[in-house]
Protein backbone atom coordinates (compact mmCIF):
# COMPACT_ATOMS: atom_id res chain seq x y z
CA UNK A 1 0.00 0.00 0.00
CA UNK A 2 1.29 3.45 -0.95
CA UNK A 3 0.26 6.44 1.19
CA UNK A 4 0.51 10.10 0.19
CA UNK A 5 2.16 11.67 3.23
CA UNK A 6 2.53 15.27 4.41
CA UNK A 7 4.82 16.33 7.27
CA UNK A 8 3.74 19.27 9.45
CA UNK A 9 6.52 20.84 11.54
CA UNK A 10 5.73 23.10 14.49
CA UNK A 11 8.84 25.22 14.03
CA UNK A 12 9.13 26.94 17.40
CA UNK A 13 8.47 23.74 19.32
CA UNK A 14 10.95 21.83 17.19
CA UNK A 15 13.54 24.60 17.56
CA UNK A 16 13.40 24.24 21.34
CA UNK A 17 13.90 20.48 20.95
CA UNK A 18 16.95 20.93 18.75
CA UNK A 19 18.51 23.55 21.00
CA UNK A 20 18.44 21.10 23.89
CA UNK A 21 21.43 19.51 22.13
CA UNK A 22 24.18 21.75 23.48
CA UNK A 23 27.91 21.25 23.75
CA UNK A 24 30.93 22.82 25.39
CA UNK A 25 34.39 22.89 23.89
CA UNK A 26 37.24 21.43 25.90
CA UNK A 27 38.56 23.66 27.38
CA UNK A 28 35.47 25.91 27.36
CA UNK A 29 35.77 29.05 25.25
CA UNK A 30 35.44 32.11 27.54
CA UNK A 31 33.22 34.01 25.05
CA UNK A 32 31.11 31.04 23.95
CA UNK A 33 30.93 28.51 26.79
CA UNK A 34 27.89 26.68 25.38
CA UNK A 35 27.04 25.98 21.75
CA UNK A 36 23.47 24.99 20.90
CA UNK A 37 22.42 23.27 17.70
CA UNK A 38 19.47 24.67 15.76
CA UNK A 39 17.86 24.48 12.32
CA UNK A 40 20.88 25.52 10.28
CA UNK A 41 23.04 22.67 11.61
CA UNK A 42 21.21 19.70 10.05
CA UNK A 43 20.78 18.03 6.66
CA UNK A 44 17.02 18.14 6.33
CA UNK A 45 16.69 16.35 2.99
CA UNK A 46 18.06 13.14 4.50
CA UNK A 47 16.30 13.77 7.82
CA UNK A 48 12.79 13.75 6.35
CA UNK A 49 13.48 10.91 3.93
CA UNK A 50 14.75 8.70 6.74
CA UNK A 51 11.92 9.72 9.06
CA UNK A 52 9.42 8.36 6.53
CA UNK A 53 11.57 5.25 6.08
CA UNK A 54 11.04 4.51 9.78
CA UNK A 55 7.28 4.55 9.27
CA UNK A 56 7.72 2.33 6.21
CA UNK A 57 9.58 -0.20 8.35
CA UNK A 58 7.05 -0.38 11.19
CA UNK A 59 3.88 -0.38 9.07
CA UNK A 60 5.02 -2.29 6.00
CA UNK A 61 3.53 0.46 3.82
CA UNK A 62 5.21 2.84 1.39
CA UNK A 63 4.91 6.48 2.41
CA UNK A 64 5.32 8.90 -0.49
CA UNK A 65 6.35 12.39 0.61
CA UNK A 66 4.05 15.00 -0.89
CA UNK A 67 5.25 18.06 1.02
CA UNK A 68 6.87 19.22 4.25
CA UNK A 69 5.22 22.30 5.73
CA UNK A 70 7.38 24.04 8.32
CA UNK A 71 5.63 26.76 10.32
CA UNK A 72 6.96 29.87 12.02
CA UNK A 73 5.49 33.16 13.14
CA UNK A 74 4.88 35.72 10.42
CA UNK A 75 5.46 38.86 12.49
CA UNK A 76 6.83 40.07 15.82
CA UNK A 77 5.08 42.24 18.40
CA UNK A 78 5.43 45.88 17.29
CA UNK A 79 7.46 48.21 19.45
CA UNK A 80 5.57 50.65 21.64
CA UNK A 81 7.17 52.71 24.44
CA UNK A 82 5.29 52.53 27.72
CA UNK A 83 6.12 55.19 30.28
CA UNK A 84 3.73 53.77 32.88
CA UNK A 85 5.32 50.30 32.80
CA UNK A 86 8.78 51.86 32.77
CA UNK A 87 7.93 53.72 35.97
CA UNK A 88 6.68 50.48 37.57
CA UNK A 89 10.02 48.83 36.77
CA UNK A 90 11.82 51.75 38.42
CA UNK A 91 9.58 51.44 41.47
CA UNK A 92 10.23 47.70 41.75
CA UNK A 93 13.97 47.66 41.06
CA UNK A 94 15.15 51.18 41.85
CA UNK A 95 16.20 50.30 45.39
CA UNK A 96 18.60 47.69 44.04
CA UNK A 97 19.66 49.69 40.95
CA UNK A 98 19.47 53.38 41.94
CA UNK A 99 20.55 54.65 38.49
CA UNK A 100 17.25 53.53 36.96
CA UNK A 101 14.95 56.16 35.52
CA UNK A 102 11.88 55.66 33.30
CA UNK A 103 13.82 57.09 30.36
CA UNK A 104 16.71 54.68 30.91
CA UNK A 105 14.32 51.73 31.19
CA UNK A 106 12.66 52.69 27.89
CA UNK A 107 16.06 52.97 26.20
CA UNK A 108 17.18 49.58 27.57
CA UNK A 109 13.88 47.97 26.60
CA UNK A 110 14.13 49.38 23.09
CA UNK A 111 17.70 48.12 22.68
CA UNK A 112 16.58 44.65 23.71
CA UNK A 113 13.55 44.77 21.40
CA UNK A 114 15.63 45.85 18.40
CA UNK A 115 17.99 42.93 19.04
CA UNK A 116 15.01 40.52 19.08
CA UNK A 117 13.57 42.16 15.95
CA UNK A 118 16.83 41.73 14.02
CA UNK A 119 17.24 38.14 15.20
CA UNK A 120 13.66 37.26 14.26
CA UNK A 121 13.97 38.57 10.70
CA UNK A 122 17.53 37.36 10.20
CA UNK A 123 16.48 33.80 11.06
CA UNK A 124 14.00 33.85 8.20
CA UNK A 125 16.37 35.45 5.70
CA UNK A 126 19.66 33.69 6.41
CA UNK A 127 18.50 30.29 7.71
CA UNK A 128 15.05 29.34 6.47
CA UNK A 129 15.55 30.50 2.88
CA UNK A 130 18.76 28.48 2.60
CA UNK A 131 17.13 25.38 4.10
CA UNK A 132 14.25 25.66 1.62
CA UNK A 133 16.66 25.96 -1.31
CA UNK A 134 18.50 22.81 -0.26
CA UNK A 135 15.53 20.62 0.70
CA UNK A 136 13.12 19.11 -1.80
CA UNK A 137 9.35 19.25 -1.20
CA UNK A 138 9.77 21.71 1.69
CA UNK A 139 7.81 24.92 2.15
CA UNK A 140 8.11 27.34 5.04
CA UNK A 141 4.78 28.85 6.04
CA UNK A 142 4.44 31.97 8.17
CA UNK A 143 1.38 32.50 10.35
CA UNK A 144 0.67 34.09 13.71
CA UNK A 145 2.92 36.31 15.77
CA UNK A 146 6.06 35.99 17.86
CA UNK A 147 5.14 37.76 21.10
CA UNK A 148 7.71 39.65 23.15
CA UNK A 149 7.20 41.91 26.16
CA UNK A 150 10.00 44.48 26.40
CA UNK A 151 8.61 45.96 29.64
CA UNK A 152 8.40 42.67 31.50
CA UNK A 153 12.00 42.17 32.63
CA UNK A 154 13.35 38.65 32.42
CA UNK A 155 16.72 39.92 33.61
CA UNK A 156 17.60 43.27 35.13
CA UNK A 157 20.91 43.39 36.93
CA UNK A 158 24.52 44.52 36.87
CA UNK A 159 27.03 42.66 34.73
CA UNK A 160 30.61 41.93 35.74
CA UNK A 161 31.70 45.38 34.59
CA UNK A 162 29.03 47.15 36.61
CA UNK A 163 26.83 47.99 33.62
CA UNK A 164 23.07 47.52 33.72
CA UNK A 165 21.90 44.45 31.81
CA UNK A 166 18.30 44.36 30.65
CA UNK A 167 16.34 41.57 28.95
CA UNK A 168 12.63 41.57 28.26
CA UNK A 169 10.47 38.46 28.10
CA UNK A 170 10.11 36.14 25.11
CA UNK A 171 6.53 34.95 25.46
CA UNK A 172 6.57 32.76 22.33
CA UNK A 173 4.40 32.26 19.29
CA UNK A 174 0.66 32.92 19.24
CA UNK A 175 -1.65 31.68 16.53
CA UNK A 176 0.82 29.32 14.88
CA UNK A 177 -0.78 26.16 16.33
CA UNK A 178 -4.15 27.28 14.98
CA UNK A 179 -2.63 27.87 11.56
CA UNK A 180 -1.14 24.36 11.52
CA UNK A 181 -4.41 22.77 12.63
CA UNK A 182 -6.41 24.65 10.00
CA UNK A 183 -3.96 23.57 7.29
CA UNK A 184 -4.05 19.93 8.39
CA UNK A 185 -7.83 19.86 8.09
CA UNK A 186 -7.99 21.95 4.91
CA UNK A 187 -5.48 19.70 3.13
CA UNK A 188 -6.69 16.35 4.44
CA UNK A 189 -8.30 15.34 1.14
CA UNK A 190 -4.86 15.57 -0.46
CA UNK A 191 -3.04 13.13 1.84
CA UNK A 192 -3.49 9.70 3.38
CA UNK A 193 -1.12 10.16 6.32
CA UNK A 194 -0.01 13.22 8.27
CA UNK A 195 3.21 13.31 10.29
CA UNK A 196 3.17 15.88 13.10
CA UNK A 197 6.52 17.10 14.41
CA UNK A 198 5.49 18.79 17.65
CA UNK A 199 4.96 17.95 21.28
CA UNK A 200 2.13 20.37 21.89
CA UNK A 201 -0.98 18.81 23.43
CA UNK A 202 -3.06 21.57 21.79
CA UNK A 203 -3.04 19.33 18.70
CA UNK A 204 -5.15 16.63 20.39
CA UNK A 205 -8.43 17.83 18.78
CA UNK A 206 -7.08 17.97 15.22
CA UNK A 207 -5.40 14.56 15.59
CA UNK A 208 -8.69 13.04 16.71
CA UNK A 209 -10.60 14.80 13.93
CA UNK A 210 -8.27 13.46 11.22
CA UNK A 211 -8.46 9.96 12.66
CA UNK A 212 -12.26 10.18 12.77
CA UNK A 213 -12.08 10.97 9.04
CA UNK A 214 -9.97 7.83 8.47
CA UNK A 215 -6.64 9.56 8.00
CA UNK A 216 -3.49 8.09 9.52
CA UNK A 217 -1.78 10.48 11.92
CA UNK A 218 1.80 9.87 13.03
CA UNK A 219 4.09 11.63 15.45
CA UNK A 220 7.85 12.12 15.00
CA UNK A 221 10.34 13.38 17.57
CA UNK A 222 14.01 13.58 18.46
CA UNK A 223 15.45 12.69 21.85
CA UNK A 224 18.50 12.77 24.06
CA UNK A 225 20.17 9.54 25.04
CA UNK A 226 20.24 6.20 23.30
CA UNK A 227 18.51 2.84 23.57
CA UNK A 228 16.32 2.30 26.63
CA UNK A 229 17.39 5.65 28.09
CA UNK A 230 16.24 7.79 25.14
CA UNK A 231 14.28 10.77 26.41
CA UNK A 232 12.14 11.94 23.52
CA UNK A 233 11.24 15.60 23.86
CA UNK A 234 7.76 15.36 22.35
CA UNK A 235 5.83 12.83 24.40
CA UNK A 236 2.40 14.39 24.90
CA UNK A 237 0.96 13.20 21.60
CA UNK A 238 2.21 9.62 21.66
CA UNK A 239 -0.95 8.24 23.21
CA UNK A 240 -3.36 9.68 20.62
CA UNK A 241 -1.56 9.24 17.28
CA UNK A 242 -1.58 6.04 15.23
CA UNK A 243 2.18 5.52 15.33
CA UNK A 244 5.20 7.17 16.92
CA UNK A 245 8.79 7.21 15.67
CA UNK A 246 11.90 9.27 16.35
CA UNK A 247 15.62 9.67 16.09
CA UNK A 248 17.59 9.10 19.26
CA UNK A 249 20.65 11.21 19.98
CA UNK A 250 23.07 8.78 18.34
CA UNK A 251 21.06 8.66 15.10
CA UNK A 252 20.65 12.44 15.03
CA UNK A 253 24.30 13.31 15.68
CA UNK A 254 25.76 10.54 13.52
CA UNK A 255 23.63 10.97 10.42
CA UNK A 256 22.18 14.46 10.14
CA UNK A 257 24.58 17.05 11.56
CA UNK A 258 25.88 19.26 8.76
CA UNK A 259 29.61 19.66 9.36
CA UNK A 260 29.69 22.48 6.77
CA UNK A 261 27.14 24.65 8.58
CA UNK A 262 29.64 26.75 10.49
CA UNK A 263 29.96 24.60 13.61
CA UNK A 264 33.31 25.49 15.25
CA UNK A 265 35.91 22.70 14.97
CA UNK A 266 36.21 22.44 18.76
CA UNK A 267 32.44 21.87 19.01
CA UNK A 268 32.53 19.26 16.24
CA UNK A 269 35.22 17.47 18.24
CA UNK A 270 32.91 17.51 21.26
CA UNK A 271 30.02 16.19 19.16
CA UNK A 272 32.22 13.35 17.90
CA UNK A 273 33.24 12.51 21.46
CA UNK A 274 29.57 12.45 22.48
CA UNK A 275 28.75 10.18 19.52
CA UNK A 276 31.46 7.72 20.58
CA UNK A 277 30.13 7.79 24.14
CA UNK A 278 26.61 7.00 22.91
CA UNK A 279 27.92 4.10 20.80
CA UNK A 280 29.59 2.63 23.89
CA UNK A 281 26.40 3.07 25.91
CA UNK A 282 24.41 1.23 23.25
CA UNK A 283 26.97 -1.58 23.05
CA UNK A 284 26.83 -2.04 26.83
CA UNK A 285 23.04 -2.00 27.06
CA UNK A 286 21.34 -5.40 27.34
CA UNK A 287 19.67 -6.34 24.08
CA UNK A 288 16.16 -6.51 25.56
CA UNK A 289 16.38 -2.88 26.73
CA UNK A 290 17.56 -1.32 23.49
CA UNK A 291 15.22 1.16 21.89
CA UNK A 292 13.16 -0.59 19.24
CA UNK A 293 10.65 1.10 16.94
CA UNK A 294 6.99 0.65 17.73
CA UNK A 295 5.83 -1.95 15.25
CA UNK A 296 2.02 -1.71 15.32
CA UNK A 297 -0.52 0.98 14.68
CA UNK A 298 -2.73 1.99 17.56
Amino acid sequence: MSLKTVIFVDGQNFRHNLRDFHFRSDPPHPNNPEYRLDEKHFRWQEFFQDALAKFDDVTGWDHQLVRVYWYYAESITPWSPNLWRAQRIVDEHGGRIPELTPELVIAKAQDWYEHEFRRFHQLRKSVFEEIQQNTNFLEFKYVGQYVVQPFRPYRLDYDYDGNITFQGTQVGEKGVDIGIAVDMIAKMNSFDAAVLVSGDSDFFPVVRYLKDNLKYVYHFSVGRGVGHDTQFFSSALRGVVDCFQGFDELELLSNYVNEHAGIPPAIMDTINVRTSELERMLDEEPLQYRHEPESVLR
